[in-house]
């Protein structure tokens, strides 16, 4: 007798996403030769996160198939450019496997693009994780609303803690000149002075961000088309909070199947 059936209970399997055939396809699909060896030496990552890359760009390719455009992150993207460099390989052997083309549609510098591509990214990771049944990997897909959700905690923290602090300050101000008839309006003041000064000083830069400004900027931005490889692991750069190429992707006639 089975165990289940002894405690009367029978195993719960989670509902794992089913995925469309394509997806068998697309995962056995061989890349150029060097092509992982060519981005993993322009981009300065590990042989073993260029392979890692190589698998989020099969993904990113099943759901550029789902029927709404999609757009890659950065290190994605960086893969998805070279391989269209690969014009035999992505045109007669990737191609045909697709319900349509996909064409890289890059931004063309208009003032809505930056937001258009973020928001399309970020439908895009939602995308993923329906599809798939678990998050992207952050190191490869990062999520600008947790960077955001992160910076607004910290920030509330911080304004907390500069309230307190201000308090504290006039209570003891208050307590220095108890004699004074003025002890009050300088406690006020003090606690004011020192509210104003933890406002206005802005937080403290971590080593990787001082590195970044160091370096003028050349993490992974949103629109700035830098090297997605800052965020893999041996890479001399540092990682912006971003993550979102500034492409999408079209399927001509369209993506669906």
């Amino acid at each position: 007798m089975s165990h289940e059936r002894m405690s009367g209970q029978s195993s719960v399997t989670p509902n794992l996403p089913i995925l469309p055939p394509l997806w068998t396809e697309l995962r056995a699909y061989a890349l150029p030769d060097g092509l992982l060896a060519r981005v993993a030496r322009e981009q300065r990552w590990t042989p073993a996160y260029a392979q890692r890359a190589a698998l989020e760009y099969r993904r990113f390719l099943l759901l550029s198939t789902l029927g709404a455009p999609v757009t890659p992150s950065a290190v994605v993207d960086e893969v998805w450019h070279l391989h269209l460099l690969f014009t035999r390989d992505y045109w007669e052997r990737l191609t045909p496997l697709l319900p349509a083309p996909l064409h890289h549609e890059p931004g063309g510098g208009q003032p809505g693009d930056p937001a258009r591509f973020r928001a399309q990214y970020e439908a895009t990771l939602d995308a993923y994780a329906r599809t798939f049944g678990e998050q992207p990997p952050a190191d490869i897909w990062p999520d600008p609303r947790r960077s955001r959700a992160r910076r607004e905690h910290v920030q509330g923290s911080a304004r907390r803690s500069g309230l307190w602090l201000a308090l504290g300050v006039a209570l003891v101000t208050g307590l220095t000149f108890a004699w004074s008839h003025v002890a009050l309006l300088l406690a006020l003041g003090a606690g004011l002075i020192a509210l104003l000064i933890v406002t206005l000083t802005p937080p403290e830069l971590s080593p990787t961000a001082l590195r970044r400004r160091s370096d003028g900027d050349l993490g992974v931005t949103w629109m700035g088309g830098t090297s997605g490889g800052d965020c893999a692991p041996g890479s001399d750069s540092s990682c912006s909070d971003g993550g979102g190429s500034s492409c999408g992707s079209s399927c001509g006639g369209g993506c669906s199947s």
